[in-house]
């Protein structure tokens, strides 16, 4: 008897499978490639505590039907690309504990369906952005631990 899974299921499901003892690139992950291959109905992308390497790929841009997107818990590295503003489907978003650094990119408050926003545990700088305020749906920001300043946007 063949099973029909749904692509956001097998993207989850091979997370078991990435998610070995030896490191893996994002980008190498079979989760990130299902998704690649069938962007339009790749919703979901978790790979919590996946030991993963590197940087986030510029090609997660071309993923504009995920709606939630889990990469935190592993031992990512670089900057938050800029390209996550055009996931305009994210509901929820978790970076957290990871060695990300540099500053939250501007063009994350497009991002209006959020809920939840995790950047927490990493080495961000800057200041916090008055422009989150924008994120009105967002009902979740965990940006502790990290070397960011100034306060949160009263509209939060």
């Amino acid at each position: 008897m063949k099973t029909a899974w749904s692509v956001a299921s097998l993207a989850v499901m091979m997370l078991l499978f990435a998610s070995g003892t030896a490191a893996i690139k994002l980008n190498e992950t079979s989760a990130f490639q299902t998704c690649l291959r069938t962007r339009s109905s790749c919703t979901t992308l978790s790979l919590d505590s996946s030991q993963l390497t590197g940087t986030i790929p510029y090609e997660m841009a071309s993923l504009t039907s995920l709606s939630y997107l889990h990469i935190g818990n592993n031992r990512l590295t670089g900057t938050v690309p800029t390209e996550l503003g055009v996931l305009t489907s994210l509901t929820s978003m978790y970076l957290g504990n990871n060695r990300l650094t540099g500053t939250l990119p501007i063009k994350l408050i497009a991002l209006t369906q959020l809920t939840w926003m995790g950047f927490y545990n990493n080495q961000l700088t800057g200041t916090v952005m008055s422009e989150l305020g924008i994120l009105t749906s967002l009902t979740r920001l965990n940006l502790h631990y990290n070397q960011l300043t100034g306060t949160l946007p009263s509209e939060l």
